[in-house]
């Protein structure tokens, strides 16, 4: 018999969306890589794995999922990357409203885009840190202002952006740093 859909692999108790205080919001998507395809299936991995993880935070000492951890139903997102965007904006600022701390499990880049979008709704003064190798500032590519490679350059439009492990880039993106 197959296991219930959920991060973490949790009792019910602790995985009601009534009852918890965060959300995961799987997001299989997987319209705009350029070279290997694949991340559509990063949240179902990730979340199968989740199950096998311990549940006790060492660095802060405590048991978050006791705070509930809701897995909403996976994303069924158009193909063209603007309409994914808002569809998951909308989602994650559903879930926003209703006081709910949201994390959204992706496949590619732009899937993030929505989810900041939301969240800098209620936050004005985030920050998005970026761990990557490519600092994915163009402003367009391969037709498209949603593509992977273009995503840092949606989100530094609503609010600072920190980027960490950047190893290469295109000479087009090298005048958009900010090296600040």
């Amino acid at each position: 018999m197959k296991k219930p859909y959920g991060f973490g692999d949790l009792p019910q108790a602790y995985s009601e969306q009534d009852g918890s205080a965060i959300v995961i919001v799987p997001v299989p998507y997987d319209e705009t890589s350029t070279w290997i395809k694949g991340s559509d299936r990063g949240p179902e991995v990730i979340i199968e794995a989740s199950g096998h993880m311990e549940l006790y935070d060492i660095e802060t000492d405590s048991e978050v999922f006791l705070k509930g951890i809701y897995t909403d139903r996976p994303a069924r997102c158009k193909s063209r990357p603007e309409e994914m965007v808002d569809e998951i904006e909308k989602r994650v600022a559903g879930h926003l409203d209703k006081g709910k701390f949201v994390v959204v499990v992706g496949g590619e880049h732009p899937v993030s885009i929505g989810s900041v979008k939301a969240h800098y709704k209620k936050h004005k003064k985030m920050c998005v840190l970026q761990l990557d190798a490519h600092s994915d500032l163009r402003d367009e590519y391969e037709g498209s202002k949603y593509n992977h490679a273009c995503v840092m350059a949606r989100l530094r439009q609503m609010c600072p952006i920190v980027q960490v492990g950047i190893r290469s880039m295109d000479s087009c993106e090298k005048q958009l740093l900010n090296k600040d």
